[in-house]
Order: C-alpha cells, then sequence, then structure tokens
C-alpha cells in the first residue's frame, strides 16, 4: 500500500524505531567509564594473568576471557586452584580467621570440579599452610593416632590463636601497668 507522499511514512516511522545515535559525550563517557574498568581489572588480577588479557579491547573482552579460563572445569582451572592451595602460606600475625576462609574456600571449588579430596591429606595442608610460630601445635596434632577432621582442626587452630592474641594482650597490659606506675612513683 502507498502512500500520497510516495511511501514516506513508512520511511518516518523507520527513523522513529531506530535508536537514535549516541550523542560525542555519551560516546567519550563510555570509552573513559570502559578504561576505568579495565584498569580495575588489571590492577586486580596477578602480573602473571596480564598476557591473558592483553590482546582484550574492552573491559567486557577481559572479564570474558578470564570467566572462560577460571570458571572452567578443564584443566587450567584446576592447575590453578592446586597451585593455589599448594602455595597458600599464612603470613605471621595476620588473622588465622581469613586464611582459615580462603584455604576452605579453595578446598569447596576443588571438590566443586570432582577432584578427590582425603581429609588427611587435607588437614596435613591446612597445618603446614601456617606459620612457623605454630610448629609446636604441628607437631601435637601430627603426633597423635588419628589426624582430626578438618572441621575439628579449624577450631584448634583459632582456639591456638585466640590464646595467644589473649597471651599478647596480657603481656602488654602487664608492660603498661608496669611502666604506668613507675610514671607515679618517681
Amino acid at each position: 500500500m502507498e502512500t500520497a507522499d510516495g511511501g514516506r511514512a513508512d520511511k518516518k516511522r523507520q527513523i522513529q524505531i531506530a535508536p537514535q545515535p549516541e550523542t560525542k559525550e555519551a560516546y567519550d563517557s563510555g570509552r573513559i567509564e570502559d578504561s576505568k574498568t579495565k584498569a580495575d581489572l588489571i590492577l586486580w588480577i596477578q602480573p602473571s594473568e596480564l598476557k591473558l588479557v592483553k590482546n582484550c579491547l574492552t573491559a567486557k573482552d577481559m572479564w570474558e576471557k578470564l570467566d572462560i579460563t577460571y570458571q572452567s572445569k578443564g584443566p587450567a582451572r584446576k592447575a590453578n586452584l592446586l597451585k593455589s592451595i599448594l602455595q597458600l602460606k599464612m603470613e605471621t600475625g595476620s588473622d588465622v580467621r581469613d586464611h582459615i576462609r580462603k584455604f576452605i574456600d579453595i578446598i569447596d571449588k576443588l571438590q566443586d570440579l570432582d577432584i578427590a579430596n582425603d581429609e588427611d591429606l587435607t588437614s596435613v595442608m591446612l597445618l603446614h599452610s601456617l606459620p612457623a610460630d605454630f610448629e609446636t601445635s604441628r607437631v601435637a596434632i601430627e603426633s597423635r593416632k588419628e589426624l582430626p577432621r578438618l572441621d575439628t582442626l579449624r577450631i584448634k587452630i583459632f582456639d591456638e590463636w585466640q590464646s595467644r592474641a589473649d597471651q599478647s594482650l596480657s603481656k602488654d597490659d602487664g608492660a603498661y601497668t608496669a611502666k604506668f606506675e613507675n610514671k607515679f612513683r618517681n
């Protein structure tokens, strides 16, 4: 059906239906946001992972590349998680709760990938991821007839860490009290 204006009514409808082109400001703003997001992603990934995303043009491309690499169930994902758990070491003086959370998170991800998980091996790995000042506790636990289950071991490690923190606080309080008393005696 042709209109009196030679079909121009259909063209007007097409123009109205088609999305309006972005303004230069909106385009530039989008590019700036994308650049910021790319910068944030680069700051969050490990230096060894930069080679994975160096050819990505947008933040979305970077995210998809990282997602494919690390959320897959393939050998790269398994190798990355195994490497993470083997290299996980708690810093002396850091919070043991955070360390145990990281450890358990990696173990859970390994179980999701159907990697065989021996309870004794997991317990030994957790014990050896602790700093050197836990050596006495580690030897005492490993010398038992049976290793404790992971849940029990978590509690024992936390109790040991809390006990050390409480002792440290009481020593600090005693030193402060002695200093405070000497100040007023003079």
